[in-house]
């Protein structure tokens, strides 16, 4: 682990130009490009146990031995899910997660929900997000979308979370 010396991005944001703001989600966008030209062949956390993140409950899931019962365990939800390519993933990018140096790079931190997942993880994770809305919008403009997936994922966010300890 390295120590990066700059600030969290929660708390400048504020303060930055709009083009700053446009750098850091270009920035940004790329990390997540670069990450998903990754393909990975078994879903889940590199080097194995339980799945974390907004996808998986708070008490996380798994850890699953193969694709289809990583697909069983979201289809046992309402709308079947079809997954057909898992790449590396973050699942938590947002400005508490990234740390803008004094040379303007952004370094991505907080790494404990990443693993091996669909695509439309990453996306869908940044769009739920209730913070930084403006910073969300402007990634997800230069990002690829998958409206089905995204908008499955969404659905069973109560599911997930709020009906879980019913």
């Amino acid at each position: 682990m390295d120590y990066i010396d700059g600030e969290p991005l929660d708390g400048c944001w504020g303060d930055l130009s709009d083009e700053q703001k446009l750098d850091i989600a270009k920035q940004t966008a790329q990390m997540i490009i670069e990450m998903q030209s990754i393909k990975l062949l078994e879903p889940g956390p590199i080097g194995g146990g339980p799945c974390r993140g907004r996808f998986f409950t708070h008490y996380s899931v798994g850890p699953f031995k193969d694709v289809s019962e990583f697909e069983g365990w979201f289809n046992h939800k309402p709308s079947p899910f079809k997954f057909t390519q898992f790449v590396l993933t973050h699942q938590d990018i947002s400005p508490r997660n990234l740390i803008l140096d004094r040379t303007g790079l952004v370094w991505l931190v907080d790494w404990a929900d990443a693993g091996s997942y669909p695509p439309a993880f990453e996306a869908a994770a940044l769009w739920s997000q209730s913070q930084f809305v403006d910073f969300n919008d402007m990634v997800l403009s230069l990002l690829p979308r998958y409206p089905l997936e995204e908008q499955q994922l969404d659905s069973i966010g109560y599911g997930l979370s709020i009906a879980a300890l019913a």
